[in-house]
């Protein structure tokens, strides 16, 4: 059920997309990948600049957050005061995590179609044609042309490993991450060298189709975080103006002038309560 629902609604229209791109950009299947990565990235860009906001939101209420570490050692009170500071400020620790799941059925999706509009079979190319839409088009538009660059998008290649590894590095180079705390500087750092080797491995196993199309997410991402972001070493300013977190409403409390001012209003008016006492009980 769940696997036809997939198919329904995410790998067979990314099946026609791919082919209906193709067709348009001059039957070149790598031109119908890089031009559908960027047609992603724009229909999810708002959600996109939302998990930037809330990654400089977060950033920027680090410092309290490591206030309320030292202050509290019992961690359900932890829990409590650090969860109070996210709704006094605004922030919401989820709202970063929409783009970074939409990612992977898209990946799931991509690797599949992919391979079906890439066949290597007559099979193959009959199971493409049980996937395109019943517009002849579509239907008269495979097979399509499975070299890009010289190189065969249905088999992993050396090149787009190597690119899926640096862009990756460099999109998380340009992601700004502000903390105090030296053992999540040092856990941020490691994950900076972690994250791209782990997909230049994943790309070992992929068909160069789907490398080519992480790279140019990785590169569109890039450019996303220096309009957010600027870029301070080529002095860019960033375009795009993230939220600061709100500030939470501070607790006043009564100052000794303001207190000796209320006691002397309630003094006087007392005494001049118990004077129109007085006078009503004088006969």
């Amino acid at each position: 059920m769940i696997g036809e629902i997939f198919t329904l609604l995410l790998l067979n229209p990314m099946v026609n997309l791919l082919v209906l791109l193709n067709n348009v950009l001059f039957d070149s299947f790598g031109l119908a990948i890089i031009a559908f990565t960027i047609l992603i990235r724009l229909v999810t860009f708002p959600l996109t600049l939302r998990q930037l906001h809330v990654t400089r939101s977060m950033q920027g209420i680090q410092p309290r957050i490591q206030e309320i570490n030292k202050k509290y050692s019992d961690p359900k009170r932890r829990q409590e005061e650090v969860m109070k500071l996210y709704r006094e400020s605004g922030v919401n620790p989820l709202g970063c995590l929409g783009p970074m799941l939409l990612q992977f059925p898209i990946l799931i999706a991509l690797y599949n179609a992919v391979r079906i509009a890439l066949p290597n079979s007559p099979e193959a190319l009959e199971k493409l044609s049980s996937h395109l839409y019943d517009w002849s088009y579509l239907q008269h538009a495979v097979p399509v042309q499975e070299h890009f660059l010289t190189m065969d998008l249905r088999e992993p290649n050396l090149l787009f490993v190597v690119l899926v590894g640096v862009t990756t590095w460099a999109q998380s180079k340009t992601t700004v991450t502000v903390t105090t705390d030296e053992r999540v500087r040092s856990q941020q750092q490691m994950m900076n060298i972690m994250l791209p080797l782990m997909f230049a491995f994943f790309a070992l196993q992929f068909p160069s189709g789907v490398s080519l199309y992480w790279v140019v997410n990785s590169i569109v991402g890039v450019a996303f975080n220096i309009l957010t972001y600027g870029f301070p070493a080529l002095r860019i300013e960033p375009l795009f103006k993230v939220r600061a977190p709100r500030a939470p409403a501070a607790e006043t409390q009564p100052t000794t002038a303001a207190l000796t001012s209320d006691r002397e209003l309630r003094t006087t008016h007392g005494s001049g309560r118990s004077k129109r006492q007085n006078r009503r009980r004088r006969p």
